[in-house]
Formats: structure tokens, C-alpha cells, sequence
């Protein structure tokens, strides 16, 4: 990329343009590297490249500028983009219809873009999800509760998420779409790589049924560090994280760990005590980072169940998560009262009383349902005057429907 590219125009609107410079930048990033979403926020993505690309600029104060503008200036953005596309792979960006709002809530640390493989949309599939993750060298006893649980969860029209790992990963996956349900995974390298190669069946399952996600485009091989960083997509996509079985340190209590960071619910399978595949799921327990899962209808009580309650998203999981509507665009509400796309985002992101008594903050609803401040208050307001949520506090809120007809947990 030449620093005469319209991508690293700074003055440049066009919203093609725009997107470009955005897939440029995550292209040449390290996935989870701090301070380019930072910067990209500040200036813009076009004079972000064009900072790092224009020795004669004063750079972005951004970690490895020198490395990025090296990469910047060797990528070629539309051989890149033709890979992807090539396969039937998708890149998805801030901004784009099917982008997960939820992903802002990792601040700093946001993927700058997805690459996606499959016809569902991530936005929709993430809306009512559980992420079942858990340690590859599993007990028969982890595999047949990761397996089982998926099923009914998917029998619910709950995508399940997971990272494609041997295991309990791989048990999640395969539960999910034995009950022809839907299923993303998170991947450590590119949408065209996928790891591990052993798996490479179930992937392909995926790809026609659900999604591969990746923040690493396509054509990236997997580093080892690449998988913790990838956790914390996983942690992000989904609703809720449900850990099945893990040793004492293991990348799933780390997924459990981000997750919790971002005030979602976090579950965890008990096993014997005499089990190393245990220590893990135990000492989250003990530590108070996840409460004890020891049905799947514990995994049920923690989900947002509003499009379940009022119609708001299709039914059957199959057109829910290619995005085709079979209703209005909007739903109606028993009442016969529309419900916007945008106010099902924003119930999607209030917690329930079960999970925090206190409720969350407007501004903490607002970056997780991926919506301005004002529009998150406007669709508060609208759903407190329909019985839906209470305030709690100043300016706090908690999902809990006045008649407890539409309950979720």
C-alpha cells in the first residue's frame, strides 16, 4: 500500500475508502494489540494509515508504529481481500449491518475487523449464545456434558460458540449441529487455515451450517499466543461462557476470566475431585468467578430470553442465523407494540436480577449493545414504560419484566 493510496488520504469520507483503511489496519496488526482501535477512534482510520505510512507525520502514539508502517507499506489490500472472497469468506468491520456491537466492549482491545466464512450473521447469531469451551484432553464424562448440553442449548435456538479445538470444543460443535443447530467458531489463525487440520470435517460442517470467525485475515497461520488472545472474542461474542472442564491453568479459565471482566455470566461444570480436568472448573467456582452449572437448565436461567418471549427474532435457528426474517422486520410485543432492532440490542445487554441485583450503568449498555448513549436511554425509557426493565439507582438498569411473564431468569 503506497502512502498515495485513497486509503491513506486523511481527509478522505468515503465510506468504501473508509473500510478499506480499516481491513488495512487489522491485516497488519497483531490481533489484541492495544492502541490502534485507540488511534483509529481519535483520528480516523484513513489518517491513522496515513500517519503510519508518511515518515513526515507525527505518528499516532502507537506500540510497534515502525513494524506496522513496514507491513502497511508491503500489503496488498485487494489480493487480500480476493482471498477471502475466493473462498466465500466475508470481512466484517465497526460499522457494517452484521457487526457484533458487543465486541466495543473490549475497549481498547476490539478486534478491528472480522473475517467471516458461512452465510449467518455473526451481529444476529451472538444475540442469544453460550459459549461451551473446556480443555482438549477431556474425560469421557466432559465430552458427553459438552455434546449433550450443546444439543439442547441449539435445540433452544441458542448458537452455540466455540474455538474448534479438539476436546470439548470440538463435543460443543458437533452437539450443536447433530440437532441441526448453529454454531460459530472462533479461530486462532485464518478462516482458510483452520487449526487443527484433524478437524478439518467438522470445519467444513461449520462453514455450511454456522460460522468461522477470525480476526487474523485469511491466509494467517496459528501462533501459540494467538490463542489466548482469541479467547477473549469468544468471551465477547457470546451471552454467556460455560466452562466444562479445565486443569488448574487453562486457556478456558481464561476465557472464564475475560468474560467475567465484561460483567457476563460465567458457568462452570463440577467433576470429582479427584479429576485434573476439574481443578480448573473448581477453582473458578471457589474463587466466585462462576456459579455452579449442574444442569444445562442452569446454563438457560443466565440467558437474555427476549427474543424467545416476544418474536423478536425468528424461531427457527436456521433463518435467525442467516439473518432472513420470517416476521416484519420488527416484531410485536404482546401489547402489539413494535420492537426496533435496536431495542432488542439494548434488552439483549441489560443483565438480569439474577446475575446483578444492582443493575448496569446506561454508558456500560450503551458500548455493549453497540449504540449511542441517547439511544440507549430513549429505548430504556420505552421499555420501562412496557414493563420490561427497572431502574436501579442513578442512571442503572436490570432486565425484569413487571408480571414476570417474560422473565429471563
Amino acid at each position: 500500500m503506497k502512502s498515495t493510496s485513497p486509503e491513506a488520504d486523511p481527509a478522505c469520507t468515503d465510506p468504501n475508502v473508509l473500510r478499506r483503511a480499516r481491513i488495512a489496519l487489522a491485516a497488519v496488526c497483531e490481533p489484541g494489540e492495544a492502541g490502534l482501535a485507540d488511534a483509529i477512534d481519535s483520528t480516523g482510520p484513513t489518517a491513522t494509515v496515513a500517519a503510519l505510512l508518511d515518515a513526515g507525520r507525527q505518528r499516532p502514539k502507537i506500540p510497534r508504529a515502525d513494524a506496522l508502517r513496514r507491513r502497511l507499506e508491503e500489503l496488498d489490500l485487494d489480493a487480500l481481500i480476493d482471498r477471502g472472497r475466493d473462498i466465500g469468506a466475508r470481512v466484517v468491520v465497526p460499522g457494517d449491518g452484521q457487526w457484533p456491537g458487543r465486541m466495543n466492549e473490549l475497549r481498547a482491545h476490539r478486534p478491528l475487523a472480522l473475517w467471516c466464512w458461512g452465510e449467518a450473521d455473526p451481529r444476529l447469531m451472538a444475540l442469544r449464545s453460550v459459549a461451551i469451551v473446556g480443555a482438549r484432553a477431556c474425560t469421557r464424562y466432559g465430552e458427553w456434558i459438552a455434546r449433550e448440553w450443546s444439543a439442547q442449548l441449539a435445540q433452544d435456538d441458542v448458537t452455540v460458540i466455540s474455538g474448534g479445538a479438539y476436546g470439548i470444543d470440538a463435543a460443543a460443535h458437533r452437539g450443536a449441529l447433530a440437532v441441526d443447530g448453529v454454531t460459530i467458531c472462533v479461530l486462532a489463525g485464518g478462516v482458510d487455515t483452520p487449526y487443527p487440520r484433524g478437524n478439518e470435517g467438522l470445519f467444513a460442517e461449520i462453514v455450511d451450517r454456522g460460522l468461522l470467525v477470525s480476526e487474523a485475515p485469511p491466509g494467517e497461520t496459528v501462533r501459540r499466543r494467538r490463542f489466548l488472545t482469541r479467547n477473549r472474542l469468544i468471551a465477547a461474542l457470546a451471552s454467556a461462557t460455560c466452562v466444562v472442564e479445565a486443569a488448574h491453568r487453562s486457556g478456558s479459565v481464561t476465557t472464564a476470566s475475560n468474560a467475567a471482566e465484561l460483567n457476563r455470566p460465567v458457568l462452570a461444570v463440577p467433576g470429582p475431585v479427584t479429576s485434573e480436568m476439574s481443578r480448573g472448573t473448581h477453582r473458578l467456582v471457589h474463587e466466585g468467578v462462576a456459579m455452579l452449572a449442574a444442569d444445562v437448565t442452569d446454563v438457560r436461567a443466565v440467558l437474555p430470553d427476549f427474543e424467545r418471549a416476544h418474536g423478536a427474532v425468528p424461531h427457527d435457528s436456521r433463518s435467525r442465523s442467516r439473518g432472513h426474517a420470517t416476521h416484519d422486520e420488527s416484531a410485536v410485543h404482546s401489547d402489539e407494540r413494535p420492537i426496533s432492532r435496536v431495542l432488542q440490542e439494548v434488552l439483549d445487554a441489560v443483565p438480569t436480577l439474577r446475575w446483578s441485583a444492582e443493575g448496569m450503568s446506561l454508558d456500560d449498555i450503551a458500548v455493549r449493545s453497540g449504540v449511542s448513549a441517547s439511544q440507549a436511554r430513549t429505548c430504556l425509557a420505552q421499555a420501562e414504560e412496557m414493563g420490561l426493565v427497572q431502574q436501579r439507582g442513578r442512571d442503572r438498569w436490570v432486565y425484569a419484566p413487571s408480571n414476570g411473564a417474560h422473565g429471563r431468569a
